[in-house]
């Protein structure tokens, strides 16, 4: 039987001069798209934009609604924008988060409103498991909603499971080709220019491609489809600007830039590399399902609760030499266990949910 997806992954039109389209979130809704098979994904719908009448009517026409991963949760979630209990009532089928983190700011997680503990609370009414990333999620929902404990299954990101580190694939020791991920946000600079430094020096005669999962320079321009014009709002991208200097520096220093138009095409690539190195947590969990080595920065808390689950170091990116000697097989052991989690909340979808 079909299902429906719920996803921050699609930008609507109308935002999309304010929210870059970021590639991680696609790699978590292809990844749960896989894990469910042979069952089908009938409908997707963005998690950004309120449902029409007509979205609930085709959601409610299947069996159950995914909510799709990333670091959504926070002290104000409420699945989509501004939704009532008696929004979210409409929606008939179970709704059930999968592989769903906190937020990744402490300020967005100290204190959940009552309206998201009674969406939690019942949306929980009808299901057995639902499925989070981290043990600092499961540590933020126990302690505000502990009645669920029975309920919340930690059971990883579905990017993290893949036949290779699942197996006993040896992680691989090339360096030909390396992936270095950056995020252009914030106060990015440093970070991202000592990590292009890094590898340059530590791997000069290697391939190197420098992967945008976030094109931020597109922000605060508003394309008019009719016209066929672009109009720039405050935010305009200028050509000296921090984003544009770091590329142009990557490039003159021997990497290629690479601006992934799917989830495809970015795996593709990924799958012919042999390293990653840089701050964008779904490249590294996806290197790593393939047994490839991957070095994580830190941007912010994102990455904290799947490091201290998983037993990964979160590299100083001024000194990312002295994690290179990390032990992947710690790896290894902790997703296969976070996995078991994982393969009990998938047995639960499809043997009661979906069949």
């Amino acid at each position: 039987m079909s299902y429906s997806v719920l996803t921050p992954y699609l930008v609507p039109s109308e935002i999309n001069h304010q929210k870059a389209v970021n590639i991680g979130d696609g790699f978590i809704l292809k990844s749960i798209l896989n894990l469910l098979n042979p069952y089908r994904c009938q409908y997707v719908f963005t998690t950004r934009k309120k449902l029409t009448d007509e979205n609930i009517k085709n959601i409610n026409s299947t069996k159950a609604l995914i909510l799709a991963g990333a670091n959504q949760l926070n002290d104000n979630f409420s699945i989509l924008p501004g939704a009532e209990q008696s929004f979210i009532d409409k929606i008939q089928v179970p709704i059930i988060p999968f592989g769903i983190g906190i937020y990744g700011v402490a300020s967005n997680n100290s204190q959940m409103s009552l309206l998201t503990q009674e969406i939690l609370k019942n949306i929980h009414t009808k299901i057995k498991y639902s499925s989070w990333r981290c043990n600092l999620t499961i540590d933020y929902l126990q302690e505000f909603l502990p009645e669920l404990n029975h309920k919340i299954l930690m059971t990883g990101c579905p990017v993290m499971y893949n036949q290779q580190i699942l197996g006993h694939k040896q992680f691989q020791e090339k360096s030909k080709l390396i992936i270095v991920t950056v995020t252009e946000r914030g106060d990015f600079w440093e970070r991202e220019i000592e990590t292009i430094k890094f590898v340059k020096e530590r791997f000069p005669n290697s391939r190197k491609i420098l992967s945008l999962h976030q094109d931020f320079a597109v922000l605060g321009v508003k394309q008019y489809p009719k016209k066929n014009i672009l109009r720039f709002w405050d935010s305009e991208p200028q050509l000296d600007s921090e984003i544009i200097k770091l590329r142009k520096y990557a490039q003159e220093v021997g990497f290629r830039i690479f601006k992934p138009k799917s989830v495809e095409q970015c795996w593709r690539l990924y799958n012919k590399c042999d390293l990653h190195i840089g701050s964008r947590v779904h490249a590294h969990l996806y290197f790593l399902s393939q047994a490839k080595k991957s070095f994580l920065t830190y941007v912010d808390d994102r990455c904290l609760g799947f490091a201290q689950t998983l037993n990964f170091p979160i590299c100083d990116f001024t000194n990312i030499e002295d994690y290179l000697d990390y032990n992947f097989e710690i790896y290894r052991q902790n997703c296969q266990l976070s996995f078991e989690n994982m393969k009990q909340f998938l047995f639960y979808l499809k043997e009661d949910l979906l069949k």
